[in-house]
């Protein structure tokens, strides 16, 4: 068997003026997403997703057909370990985390999708078996909103049979956001788990060490799940210092990459949870050996999810085969790249998502009228604005 073709699709919903959310990182006005397409013996399709693409479509679509595809063409799609160095390596001048890294995450998830049509066994199946398809869940959603406005979203991610939800801060002065969260805690009582993320990845000026500590000191009876991403990932030190001088459990992980990234993060014990992607971290045969480490130093993982539909189930067989991946984020942000694209949705119900079992590969197949409305054209990239220092 070889790989006989490599596509790249290319979609974009635009956000309406009234659908636009804010966070840390500034206003998201638009989704995109970028597939990869892998076509065996021109009969077998896989599908994957390059995860966070959203702002370089185009880029990773002629890196994929002028890199990679030549280094694709004619190799057997069962040698899944040898395709995956021969990418890192032979790549690794030009990058070795970042896009590059998201790319042969997307191209090693379409690979065990045609390796699972092929053998007519879902994903799960072929890195580990089943362990769970009942996710429990919690509600991803909490954008820059008012205290009012949170609590009523939070309280109807309860109604809905949420355990918990999360809420997005990361001001540079975090003394708003600090209040935020108390009086948010104090509306919703004490049963729901609050889940903070502080995004500080995404921000022009991120907390030092001593601006997270006096976050985590003033917000520790506030029975936090988790304070996500409260430093900058390149921070390691400022992490395992974090970690061992708090109380709130510390998360981290949706901005590394490969088992070299999340290697000091675990075994320095400098997080609690790790947040890996499979259509970000290295794909599903990185993101196994990223979880075979957490398993040895007894850390569990919350991986991270906030793509289309296609990254959403990819996740989940990664999930269905983990023991330590305990808990799944359920996007609340509006994006029918997600609710739309697949002829068979997810299914959410009473506070888990719920894997379709027993489907070849990951069990997915694309709606064609959503690629048409959504197809992607150079109209529309989005410009983040400029990075303009403050002294």
């Amino acid at each position: 068997m070889k790989i006989t073709d490599v596509e790249t699709i290319l979609l974009c919903y635009r956000y309406e003026q009234d659908e636009k959310w804010k966070w840390s990182g500034g206003a998201t006005l638009q989704r995109n997403c970028v597939l990869v397409r892998i076509t065996a013996d021109d009969k077998y399709i896989g599908l994957g997703e390059i995860g966070e693409s959203a702002y370089l479509p185009r880029a990773v679509e002629n890196m994929i057909e002028t890199r990679f595809k030549p280094m694709l063409l004619g190799e057997d799609p069962f040698n899944i370990e040898k395709i995956w160095r021969k990418l890192y390596i032979q790549s690794a001048h030009y990058g070795r985390r970042g896009v590059i890294a998201t790319v042969i995450s997307g191209i090693d998830i379409a690979l065990y999708d045609i390796m699972g049509k092929v053998l007519e066994r879902p994903v799960y199946d072929l890195i580990g078996g089943k362990y769970r398809t009942k996710f429990k869940a919690y509600a991803s959603g909490g954008m820059t909103k008012s205290a009012d406005d949170l609590a009523d979203e939070a309280l109807s991610y309860v109604e809905k049979g949420y355990f918990g939800f999360k809420v997005r801060i990361g001001n540079e002065d975090p003394e708003e956001d600090i209040e935020l969260v108390r009086e948010l805690r104090r509306r919703v009582g004490p049963k729901p788990a609050l889940l903070v993320d502080a995004g500080q990845c995404y921000t022009n000026f991120p907390w030092t060490y001593d601006k997270a500590y006096r976050v985590c000191e003033k917000l520790k009876d506030c029975d936090l799940f988790w304070l996500e991403e409260p430093l900058h990932p390149d921070d390691i030190e400022g992490y395992k210092r974090l970690n061992a001088n708090t109380g709130i459990p510390i998360a981290a992980g949706e901005n590394e990459f490969t088992r070299y990234g999340f290697e000091p993060l675990i075994s320095g014990h400098a997080v609690d949870f790790i947040q890996p992607d499979v259509t970000r971290s290295g794909g599903i045969s990185e993101c196994k050996r990223i979880a075979a480490i957490a398993s040895a130093h007894h850390m569990r993982m919350a991986p991270h999810i906030f793509g289309s539909g296609v990254g959403f189930m990819a996740n989940m067989h990664f999930m269905a085969s983990e023991p330590e991946a305990f808990i799944m984020e359920h996007d609340q942000t509006l994006n029918p790249l997600r609710e739309e694209l697949l002829q068979k949705p997810v299914v959410y119900k009473d506070g888990y998502v719920e894997l379709i079992q027993d489907l070849p590969g990951l069990g997915v197949e694309l709606r064609e009228d959503t690629i048409k409305k959504y197809a992607y054209n150079d109209a529309d990239a989005v410009d983040k604005g400029a990075f303009i220092p403050v002294f």
